[in-house]
C-alpha cells in the first residue's frame, strides 16, 4: 500500500470514528465545586467550577437557569448535547425548550463572548453577558430590578446583538461545535440548572488505539523507506 492510499484510510477511519464519538448520547456526572467569585446583582455568575464525569481537571461551566439554585458539592447526571448537533428535534429536551434552536443559538454565543470577556483580564466582572443569558432564557427581565441603569442598558445591548444575528440567520450550530450544553437529567423545578461550557473531546481507548496504529504505521514506512 503507497503513503498515500495509507495516510487517506486513515483520515477517514479518524474522521468516522469522531463522528461517532460526536453523535452518540452521553450521560455525565456533574460535580459542582464552587462559583469562582465573580458575584453581581447578589447572585454568582460565569465562572461555575465542576468536576464532569471524576475529571482530574475543573471546568468553568456558565449557568443558564436563573430560578434554580446549587450548592457547593452537589452532584447530579446530565446529558451533554454539543451545539453542533442542535436540532428541532432535540432542542426539546433541553430545559428551555421554548427558545427553540435559534435561543440556544443566541445563548452559545452569549456564552462565548463573556468567557472571551472573562479570559481577557475579567473585562466583565458582573458577567453582564451572563445576565442577558438569564433574560434570554426566562423571558423576563431579572436583571432590571438587580444590576444599575448603566449595567442594565449594557446587558439590553448585549441581547439584542444576540437576537439580531439569531434573527439574521448568522448563528449557525457548526460555529459552536466546541460549546456544549449539560441538561440535569431531573428538568423539575426543584431540580439543578443547566450549564453551558466548552469540550474538549478526549478519545475513547478504541480511537486511541486507532491514533497508535496510524503512527506506527507511518513510522514503519517511514523506516523502510530509509
Amino acid at each position: 500500500m503507497n503513503m498515500k492510499r495509507f495516510t487517506f484510510l486513515m483520515a477517514t477511519t479518524l474522521v468516522l470514528a469522531g463522528m461517532s464519538l460526536t453523535a452518540s448520547a452521553q450521560t455525565d456526572t456533574m460535580d459542582f465545586i464552587s462559583a469562582q467569585g465573580n458575584n453581581s446583582g447578589n447572585v454568582y455568575v460565569y465562572p461555575y467550577n465542576f468536576t464532569i464525569s471524576g475529571s482530574a481537571v475543573s471546568y468553568p461551566l456558565m449557568c443558564d437557569s436563573f430560578n434554580k439554585r446549587i450548592s457547593n458539592g452537589e452532584n447530579w447526571t446530565a446529558t451533554t448535547l454539543n451545539v453542533a448537533n442542535l436540532n428541532a428535534g432535540n432542542v426539546t429536551g433541553l430545559e428551555v425548550p421554548s427558545a427553540g434552536v435559534a435561543g440556544y443559538l443566541e445563548a452559545s454565543y452569549l456564552f462565548v463572548e463573556e468567557v472571551n470577556a472573562y479570559t481577557d483580564g475579567n473585562s466583565d466582572p458582573e458577567g453582564l453577558y451572563n445576565w442577558a443569558v438569564w433574560d434570554l432564557f426566562t423571558g423576563t427581565d431579572p436583571s432590571g430590578s438587580r444590576m444599575s441603569s448603566s449595567d442594565e442598558t449594557t446587558i439590553q445591548g448585549y441581547l439584542s446583538a444576540a437576537v439580531a444575528l439569531g434573527n439574521e440567520n448568522q448563528l449557525t450550530p457548526a460555529q459552536f461545535s466546541n460549546v456544549v450544553i449539560y441538561t440535569p437529567t431531573d428538568t423539575s423545578g426543584s431540580g439543578p440548572q443547566e450549564f453551558f461550557g466548552y469540550s474538549t473531546p478526549v478519545p475513547e481507548p478504541s480511537t486511541l488505539g486507532l491514533v497508535m496504529v496510524g503512527v506506527l504505521g507511518v513510522l514503519t514506512i517511514r523506516r523502510r523507506k530509509a
